[in-house]
């Protein structure tokens, strides 16, 4: 019924005042899915029908399709989703004397009782200087830590990291309407249980001196085999540790540029973006912004993790020692060199 009266008061999918700013591939891209989202509902396949209004609102905004992805959430209980929604679109409807804002103001009032919510306290003796919280990937403002805030259903992670110190993860998980839950921060430091101490053997009885037997032959020395490599094994790690390095540049590098196109993408300009000059912005822009910080956050990560794996490989590749028969036959050296503008290192390398 609520589908209904969703359908009746949406007249326009996409206003006037923001159509002209979209590409025609956007807007004809954006109406097939509007249109395909529409049919999903009709089926009650709504959990794939929310994904489909959610790519065309994010294609052209406007404001009947963010009433449809209201109702559709609250369809399939993502009721935090739905409220926001709602909410979102209230706003835009009194931006533009629309009647419809009453209707949506009225949807996510019904809407608010049922609200799950999560709240992250942080303690007062850890600094807020550096310190980033993310939950389930979107990162948590200042002004945000203490309070409860709307979420959905389900489980969700708390991610908090701190420079100089370990990254912490938090589980949560709510699950009834209206349940609440809440994460307490009250280290940046994972707390080690020490481990017990191991008993002290037993003293062994004296036993009996053995009756003396004939003396065996004196053992011949071991044969060691010319192709054995003691630190086979060792290179081996190292080879892997210096192929993830590798690996975790490349998503570093990714994630950047990923970021760096969200962030132009979000500078498009007002109404529907950010505007560079004061730094205000819609909330599609302001959504751009935390998907481009977001990004960052990982490619500083990629870059570090592959970094340190990089160069972890190359110390236990070159620090592991060779058998006799492969020292002679090859190996990795580094010496110092002098170099323009200050020292450095020579690497020299030979393969049997």
């Amino acid at each position: 019924m609520r589908r209904l009266v969703v359908g009746a008061i949406a007249v326009a999918l996409f206003p006037v005042a923001t159509a002209h700013a979209q590409s025609k591939e956007d807007l004809a891209h954006a109406d097939a899915l509007f249109n395909a989202a529409k049919a999903l509902t009709d089926s009650g396949q709504f959990t794939d029908a929310c994904a489909k209004f959610a790519e065309s609102k994010r294609l052209v905004p406007g404001l009947g399709v963010t009433l449809y992805l209201a109702d559709c959430y609250e369809h399939i209980g993502r009721n935090a989703s739905a409220w926001t929604e709602f909410r979102s679109a209230e706003g835009l409807a009194r931006e533009r004397n629309d009647k419809r804002a009453e209707v949506a103001r009225q949807r996510a009032q019904a809407i608010e009782p049922k609200l799950n919510r999560l709240t992250v306290i942080v303690a007062p003796n850890i600094p807020r200087s550096g310190l980033q919280v993310l939950r389930d990937g979107v990162p948590v403002a200042q002004e945000e830590l203490g309070l409860p805030i709307p979420i959905d259903p389900g489980a969700h992670v708390v991610v908090v990291s701190l420079p100089g110190h370990k990254v912490r993860t938090f589980n949560a998980r709510v699950d009834a309407a209206g349940q609440t839950a809440t994460v307490n921060v009250d280290s940046v430091d994972d707390e080690s249980p020490t481990a017990p101490l191991a008993p002290a053997p037993a003293p062994t009885p004296a036993l009996a001196p053995a009756p003396a037997l004939a003396p065996e032959p004196p053992p011949q020395p071991a044969t060691t085999s010319p192709s054995s490599d003691p630190g086979a094994t060792r290179r081996y790690i190292g080879l892997g540790g210096g192929a993830l390095g590798v690996v975790g540049l490349g998503v570093g590098s990714a994630f950047g540029l990923l970021a760096m196109s969200k962030r132009d993408q979000s500078n498009k300009g007002l109404p529907n973006y950010c505007d560079q000059g004061t730094n205000f912005c819609s909330q599609t822009g302001l959504s751009l912004r935390k998907d481009a910080e977001t990004l960052a956050t990982g490619s500083t990560v990629g870059f570090v993790a592959g970094g340190v794996a990089l160069a972890a490989g190359i110390v236990l590749y070159v620090t592991a020692p060779k058998g006799s028969a492969q020292a002679a036959q090859g190996g990795v050296t580094v010496s110092p060199a002098p170099m323009a503008g200050g020292g450095g290192a020579t690497v020299r390398a030979s393969f049997w």
